[in-house]
């Protein structure tokens, strides 16, 4: 059995309504939306999930291939692969003006530096401006908070399509 089919071999639908994770305080509630979002994301290769993640997050900007160097400069040296599946790519840079987010769920896991080596199937990429350190922060440690809830995890890992992965996103909690 493959990778993917361990993690997703029990893949169904499922029913939003009486989903609710409460006492989650989500900025990212705010910054994501499913047109950020890829459910599945067919990719390979840990730089082939960051080009798409980077353009979702930042379609058409004229800056796009400095916001990939950026994200990959960062993850080279400090990659961030949490564990279970989960890995956070980030970068604060003068190349965005405002707070960004994109989210995708691998169709098949792949390794990722993950401490854990268990390989990442959920990612969220942030974008910071480099003079906005405590919004990032915040971001990042409300997104910890987010997947830090086995149920909502499993949500997302078993959403079906990008409206879904956002469904279960603004069901955990208010902002």
């Amino acid at each position: 059995m493959g990778q993917a089919n361990r993690f997703h071999a029990h893949r169904k639908p499922f029913n939003l309504i009486g989903l609710h994770f409460s006492g989650l305080l989500l900025p990212i509630k705010r910054l994501l939306t499913a047109d950020r979002v890829a459910v599945p994301l067919r990719a390979r290769t840990k730089d082939e999930v960051l080009a798409e993640l980077v353009r979702l997050a930042a379609p058409n900007s004229p800056v796009h291939d400095q916001l990939l160097d950026a994200v990959r400069v960062r993850e080279a040296v400090f990659p961030i692969a949490l564990g279970d599946g989960v890995a956070f790519p980030h970068v604060r840079t003068a190349l965005v003006n405002k707070l960004t987010m994109s989210a995708c769920v691998l169709d098949e896991p792949i390794a990722f530096g993950a401490s854990d080596g268990t390989p990442v199937d959920v990612l969220f990429l942030l974008l910071s401006p480099a003079q906005s350190p405590s919004e990032h922060l915040g971001a990042l440690r409300s997104l910890s908070k987010l997947v830090a809830s086995a149920d909502v995890l499993f949500a997302l890992r078993h959403a079906t399509n990008e409206q879904e992965f956002v469904a279960v996103v603004n069901a955990a909690g208010p902002a």
